[in-house]
């Protein structure tokens, strides 16, 4: 069944497609904030691919930082992810996965085993050491899909707003 999923990186005919999947979880973005995440966050390729031998669409893959979508066999999306790529001072190369959305329509992680692949796809072509993937503290499915995966919890992340509150 997870082969009846494909994963490709995001693109402009794309986007639009993505908006009802990523306001079923994020209820308050528009449709102009999620186009705006979307083209400052889908860079170009950035460094030297003229030796790699691939079609239009793989080139896409070389970005260093994007989005991933999961379709099914007739187009429709039913994940995402976005990712960027970065040198870590402990461990060289990473790929930071990120904003995890999937919709499993039928029993099984079928949607997350392609993220897994694309996942995996991306950390090769990147040369990345570690792939980290950021969730959401109470998203216990992903959360076990992930440590089963033999993902294991490294660098907990806090988040502040940018502007300190005061204290009384």
């Amino acid at each position: 069944m997870s082969d009846v999923y494909t994963s490709l990186p995001l693109t402009a005919q794309t986007a639009d497609m993505t908006y009802p999947l990523v306001q079923m979880l994020q209820v308050d973005m528009s449709f102009d904030r999620w186009r705006t995440f979307v083209d400052r966050y889908c860079m170009p390729v950035t460094h030297d691919v003229s030796n790699i031998t691939c079609d239009g669409d793989n080139i896409l893959w070389q970005r260093q930082r994007g989005l991933i979508v999961v379709a099914n066999e007739r187009g429709y999306i039913h994940g995402l992810f976005s990712y960027y790529v970065r040198d870590d001072m402990a461990d060289g190369m990473v790929l930071h996965v990120d904003n995890i959305i999937a919709v499993e329509i039928v029993t099984g992680d079928h949607v997350l085993d392609a993220m897994r692949d694309a996942m995996t796809r991306l950390a090769s072509i990147h040369g990345c050491h570690n792939v980290y993937v950021s969730l959401g503290e109470l998203d216990e499915r992903l959360q076990t899909y992930f440590a089963r995966a033999g993902f294991t919890p490294s660098k907990v992340r806090y988040c502040a707003p940018a502007t300190p509150k005061l204290s009384a």
